[in-house]
């Protein structure tokens, strides 16, 4: 064994490399280089044996993760960068999926908070990936990829359905107020007009009544609307025997 690492120094590497399945950070940790630890992986079997057991329960557990956020206490940042789960993530596939710092533009814990916030004040997903920094597809992509986030979503949606419905409440029972709501931060000032045509476009998704807002429903085909007709045709003259 190399001096540079001690036995208690590999079994901090190892602990960290099981809850990360990364082995550039728990080499930070451990304070020696990653190409050190594959050179050691290659002089000692018991050691790579022991790495790749701790990659592989580390995969396991963070492919059955529901959000990128990591779990695990001690893995949010590292020197100022936010971490994430990066990989595959509930998509199944060949990568391993690990704990990674997060890259320009990916969605991190602080980007959800961010978006989730602003949803639960305005109940709009438009306002709510602006703030967060993100576009329309980026945050139904990350909505579809992750359940947990996907779930958030729905509860601060439903928190910001419910709090215009109060605030149009309010406004009705207040003949003497304003044309705008009250501006009860952080929710954004709107006219009523708004208010109500967000509720309209989120009634399916919090109460599930209605339609989905742009649903498209297939016309019907010469076939089905022959058949309809005839089953009509049928219907009445059954009607007519009866008589």
């Amino acid at each position: 064994m190399s001096r540079k690492m001690s036995e208690r120094r590999r079994a901090a590497f190892l602990r960290a490399l099981e809850e990360s399945g990364n082995q550039t950070l728990p080499a930070e940790r451990a304070c020696v280089s990653r190409s050190w630890v594959c050179k050691e992986r290659g002089l000692d079997a018991v050691f790579d044996s022991a790495c790749r057991r701790a990659i592989e329960a580390a995969d396991a557990r963070l492919r059955a993760a529901e959000g990128n956020r990591p779990e695990a206490r001690g893995w949010g940042h590292l020197d100022g960068v936010e971490l994430v789960v990066r990989g595959t993530g509930g998509n199944g596939g060949g990568r391993l999926v690990q704990i990674a710092r997060a890259r320009a533009g990916q969605w991190t814990a602080a980007s959800e908070d961010r978006f989730l916030e602003v949803l639960a004040a305005t109940c709009n997903a438009k306002a709510a990936y602006e703030a967060a920094g993100k576009s329309k597809g980026s945050a139904y992509s990350h909505r579809k990829r992750w359940a947990g986030f996907g779930r958030r979503w729905q509860a601060a949606e439903e928190i910001g359905y419910g709090r215009i419905e109060d605030a149009l409440l309010e406004r009705g029972q207040n003949l003497f107020s304003s044309r705008e709501l009250p501006p009860d931060a952080p929710m954004p000032r709107m006219t009523v007009g708004e208010a109500i045509q967000l509720l309209r476009l989120h009634r399916y998704e919090v109460h599930q009544v209605g339609k989905r807002p742009g649903h498209w429903r297939r016309p019907r085909s010469l076939d089905e609307v022959r058949d309809s007709i005839l089953r009509k045709l049928a219907a009445f003259d059954r009607s007519r025997r009866r008589q």
